[in-house]
C-alpha cells in the first residue's frame, strides 16, 4: 500500500510539472491600423510557441490609455478595481519618471543581463533610465520621430529648404477643392517641437537637486525659442502656407491623392492606402536660421505594471515582444523602426528604404525628457499653442502657461520655485534656456 501511495504521489507531482498552471498576461496597447495588425501577429506567434504563458491583448484609444493606466493600476494595487489590470503595457518613454515615482511600474533590470540589453540601440535604452544608475523601467520596442511624407505621383525629389517646399506646396494646393500642399497637426505641441528645437529651445533646465537626490527642473515654456517658434508657425498657417488639420483628415486626404506633403511619423505609414506611391524625406531646413527642423525622438517601451500577477512571466513577454525576430514583424506589418539592432539583419527591415530614412533622421532628433515634470507639461503646452494659433499674443500666453505649469510642479513635488529664485515676480523677461 505504501509503495502504491508513493507511486501515485510521484505521478501526481510529475503531472504538476508537465502541466503547470497557465499564466495569462494582459498586455495593453494603443496601436491602430498596421501597428495593431503587427502586435496581433506577434501575440499569435507568442501564444502558439508558449504553453505556460499566454498573452491577452487589450487595445485602448491613445487619448485614453494614459489616464486608464494610472487609474486601473492604482485601483488594482489597492484591491479596489472591478477589472483586471495590465501586466505589461506599451507606451512612450516620456512618462517613465512620473510612473516610477508613483510606483505604477516595476524596474526590470533584474530580469535581463548584458546579453539582452546590448541588443538595443543605446539611446533607446537610455530613455528608460531614471531614478538611479542602472535602472531600467522598460525594454524599447521601437522609436518614432516625425518626417516629411510626399506623394510620388506628383513629386519625386522634395526640396530640402522650407521656402522651396512651401513654394511647391502652394502651386499644388486648391483650398476650394480641399486639395492641400503641406499639412500637419500644427496645433499639436508634439509636432511643434521641431520648430522650437531648431531655434535652440528645450522644455526644461536643471536648477538643483531635491532632498531625495533627484534633479529639480525649471520649465521653459516662457522662453525666446518658444515664443519665436509659435509666432513663426502662426504666420505660416494664417497665410495659408501650412494647412493645419487633425491626423485622420490628413490621412484621408493623402490617401485620396489630395495632399502633396504631410508631416507625420511611422504610425502614418501603417495607415497609408496600398495604392498610394509615397516617399519619406527628412524634415526641411528653415531658411531664416539655416537649421533643419529638429523633432522629438520618442521611444516606445514595453513596461511591467506594478499590479502584474507574475513578474517573471511578464518579463518573458517583454523580452519576446522586443526581440530582433519580432522586430521584423513590427517593421514589416506595422511599419515601425525597431529599437533592437538585430532586427536590421532581416531583409524586411534592411531592405526598407523608408525605415532607413527614419533611422537616419532619428540620429538628429532629441529624446523627449522622461522626468516627471514632462507628463504635467503636455496640457498647458498644448493649450498655449492652441491659443496662439487662434491669434493670442505668444509672449503673454507662454508666460501665463509657464506660471500655470510651475504651480502644478510645486503642488506635485512640494518644492518652491520662489525659494529657488524663480518665483512669478521674477518672470519679467523670457527665461534663458542655458
Amino acid at each position: 500500500m505504501k509503495k502504491i501511495f508513493l507511486i501515485t504521489a510521484f505521478v501526481l507531482l510529475s503531472a504538476g510539472n508537465l502541466f503547470p498552471k497557465l499564466v495569462v498576461i494582459n498586455l495593453w496597447h494603443a496601436y491602430r491600423a498596421g501597428e495593431a495588425d503587427a502586435i496581433n501577429k506577434v501575440t499569435e506567434m507568442f501564444n502558439l510557441s508558449h504553453s505556460e504563458i499566454q498573452v491577452k491583448l487589450l487595445p485602448v484609444p491613445f487619448d485614453a490609455i494614459n489616464d486608464k493606466l494610472r487609474t486601473v493600476i492604482s485601483a488594482v494595487n489597492m484591491g479596489q478595481s472591478g477589472e483586471d489590470g495590465p501586466d505589461v503595457f506599451v507606451f512612450p518613454h516620456d512618462a517613465v519618471g512620473d510612473w516610477a515615482e508613483r510606483q505604477l511600474i516595476l524596474p526590470i533590470e533584474s530580469f535581463v543581463d548584458s546579453s539582452v540589453t546590448e541588443q538595443y540601440f543605446g539611446n533607446t535604452l537610455k530613455a528608460f533610465n531614471y531614478m538611479y544608475d542602472g535602472a531600467l523601467w522598460a525594454l524599447p520596442g521601437s522609436f518614432k520621430n516625425i518626417a516629411l511624407f510626399y506623394n510620388k505621383r506628383f513629386i519625386t525629389n522634395p526640396p530640402k529648404k522650407l521656402s522651396e517646399l512651401i513654394a511647391a506646396a502652394q502651386k499644388f494646393q486648391k483650398p476650394d477643392a480641399a486639395v492641400w500642399g503641406l499639412s500637419y497637426v500644427a496645433g499639436n505641441i508634439y509636432y511643434h517641437t521641431m520648430w522650437v528645437q531648431a531655434w535652440g529651445g528645450t522644455f526644461f533646465r536643471q536648477i538643483g537637486m531635491n532632498k531625495k537626490g533627484f534633479p529639480i527642473f525649471l520649465p521653459l515654456l516662457y522662453s525666446h525659442p518658444m515664443i519665436t517658434a509659435a509666432e513663426f508657425v502662426r504666420k505660416l498657417v494664417q497665410s495659408g502656407k501650412i494647412h493645419s488639420a487633425d491626423e485622420q483628415e490628413i490621412l484621408y486626404s493623402f490617401n485620396m491623392n489630395k495632399t502633396l506633403f504631410a508631416i507625420s511619423g511611422q504610425w502614418f505609414r501603417g495607415a497609408i492606402a496600398e495604392n498610394i506611391d509615397y516617399g519619406v524625406a527628412e524634415l526641411p531646413i528653415i531658411d531664416e536660421i539655416d537649421t533643419q527642423a529638429i523633432p522629438f525622438l520618442t521611444v516606445e517601451g514595453f513596461y511591467m505594471a506594478s499590479c502584474t500577477k507574475d513578474q517573471a512571466a511578464s518579463a518573458e513577454v517583454i523580452k519576446y515582444f522586443t526581440s530582433a525576430a519580432m522586430g521584423r514583424y513590427f517593421a514589416k506589418i506595422g511599419k515601425q523602426t525597431p529599437a533592437n539592432k538585430g532586427a536590421y539583419a532581416y531583409s524586411e527591415v534592411s531592405g526598407d528604404p523608408i525605415a532607413q530614412i527614419f533611422k537616419t533622421a532619428a540620429g538628429k532628433a532629441i529624446s523627449m525628457p522622461n522626468n516627471p515634470e514632462m507628463s504635467w507639461t503636455w496640457e498647458p503646452a498644448y493649450m498655449g499653442l492652441v491659443e496662439i494659433m487662434g491669434g493670442a499674443p505668444a509672449n503673454q500666453v507662454w508666460k501665463a502657461k509657464q506660471i500655470e505649469l510651475m504651480k502644478r510642479i510645486e503642488k506635485e513635488t512640494k518644492i518652491s520655485f520662489q525659494k529657488l529664485g524663480y518665483g512669478d515676480k521674477k518672470l519679467t523677461a523670457p527665461l534663458s534656456v542655458n
